[in-house]
């Protein structure tokens, strides 16, 4: 109980602080706002365009499933007014990108669950399916190819796994959904926490100089440090979500340096706070803000 009362306390500062100083402006008829959320060790990123409302992941702890949702995501989506979630997408069934759907779910309208349907005798994305089943949520299994076209502007495209594909319970980060967001001219790759030969595999079909933001693999873990598949974009600003002094070493130091040395900004949620992203009439523009320190796992 007493870690709880610690979340809500820090949370909710952090809300607060991202309210004030990232001011809730309602999306013009014509843009695109990504928000980065920091919610400590963990995902959750939201997706705001042409009127319609996509949350990728929403974090969660160990110790704490839903916390990072309840006292971090779910306060910010009522402090903007949005009550309806056109999609979630759950990249994969580990505990920091999924648990806080939990809350997501019951506390928020949502449209749709996307997620990948290959993770055998998972429990907690069957305890997620089912909690969806339970609150009328459309449920879609996606693979690769699967695009959703929200507007004329504004689509989503699943890039991997690829349908058919399955994967054991010490391999979910391989089988993570890799999404690439469109809006415009405009591209952002959200990549989970994909590791090994998926790396490739994911953006073989890609024109990565399509993609303007990069969000980098499992919160920028050296074991996802590949130079070559670095090498095939060439993005304005990386993205890094990670908590603060965490026990995993990331983000590995090698991977901060790669871009440093290619004068690409990085934005870290363990440095910078929750971040936003605008693409507007053609300009992108890079907010954040410090918020409170979360605690580590």
């Amino acid at each position: 109980m007493k870690q709880r009362y610690k979340w809500a306390a820090i949370a909710l500062l952090a809300v607060a602080l991202l309210v004030l100083l990232l001011p809730g402006r309602r999306i013009e008829p014509e843009g695109l706002t990504l928000i980065s959320f920091d919610v400590g060790q963990g995902d959750a990123i939201l997706l705001t365009a042409d009127g319609f409302n996509v949350l990728v992941d929403a974090g969660g702890r160990p110790t704490d499933a839903v916390g990072a949702a309840e006292y971090v995501v779910i306060p910010y989506l009522k402090t903007q007014g949005i009550a309806r979630l056109d999609m979630v997408f759950n990249t994969h069934p580990d505990i920091d990108h999924i648990g806080g759907l939990f809350a997501v779910l019951d506390e928020i309208s949502v449209k749709r669950l996307a997620v990948f349907s290959g993770y055998p005798g998972n429990e907690r994305q069957a305890q997620l399916l089912q909690l969806a089943a339970a609150k009328k949520v459309e449920i879609l299994s996606v693979a690769a190819g699967d695009v959703f076209h929200f507007s004329e502007n504004f689509s989503v495209r699943v890039l991997s796994p690829p349908a058919g594909a399955e994967f054991g319970a010490d391999m979910v980060n391989n089988g993570s959904l890799v999404l690439q967001v469109s809006y415009q001219d405009f591209g952002v790759l959200l990549t989970g926490d994909l590791v090994g030969e998926q790396l490739q595999s994911a953006v073989a079909d890609l024109d990565c100089s399509d993609i303007e933001v990069l969000q980098l693999p499992h919160h920028g873990s050296r074991y996802s440090y590949a130079e070559d598949w670095y090498a095939n974009f060439a993005p304005q600003a990386v993205l890094i979500s990670v908590g603060r002094d965490n026990s995993f070493g990331q983000p590995g130091a090698e991977v901060v340096e790669y871009w440093q040395r290619l004068g690409v900004p990085v934005w870290r949620t363990d440095l910078h706070g929750s971040c936003r992203i605008t693409y507007q009439n053609g300009q992108v523009s890079y907010e954040s803000v410090i918020s409170a320190e979360l605690p580590d796992d």
